[in-house]
């Protein structure tokens, strides 16, 4: 799918948000309006530094997901008039960011995004083993 880039934020976290256009015409006139947000984290030992002891460690963390996990979240509205188009994906991502970028600024995003990521691999494999 073709995407392009409309908005690069930078998170009070030092970490950066992109947000992507994936819209596209489905029929003459008729638009599938879709954006897709993304945040790299690098896995990092600051992130886990003073932290509780039950935390994996972060040989096993990057053992499982490498150096950098992605949160990735799309949003779209189907079926969009095309005179309608921009003023749709306005306003799905302005409300998106409302709603989110406090929780994507907290200095704890990062810990809990890879810890989620680290969680779900985790289940996955254990998934892949009982096959």
């Amino acid at each position: 799918m073709e995407e392009r880039l409309i908005d690069k934020i930078a998170l009070d976290n030092g970490l950066t948000l992109e947000i992507h256009d994936r819209s596209k015409e489905v029929v003459p006139g008729r638009w599938l309006v879709s954006f897709e947000a993304r945040i790299d984290v690098k896995v990092d030992p600051q992130y886990f530094e003073g932290r509780d002891m039950e935390s994996p460690s972060l040989d096993a963390i990057q053992k499982a997901l490498g150096d950098k996990v992605t949160y990735s979240y799309e949003k779209s509205r189907n079926f969009i008039a095309a005179t309608e188009k921009d003023e749709i994906l306005e306003g799905l991502k302005e409300r998106f960011l409302t709603i989110t970028r406090p929780y994507f600024s907290s200095v704890n995003f990062p810990r809990n995004i890879i810890l989620r990521e680290y969680q779900a691999a985790q289940k996955s494999s254990k998934l892949l083993n009982q096959q």
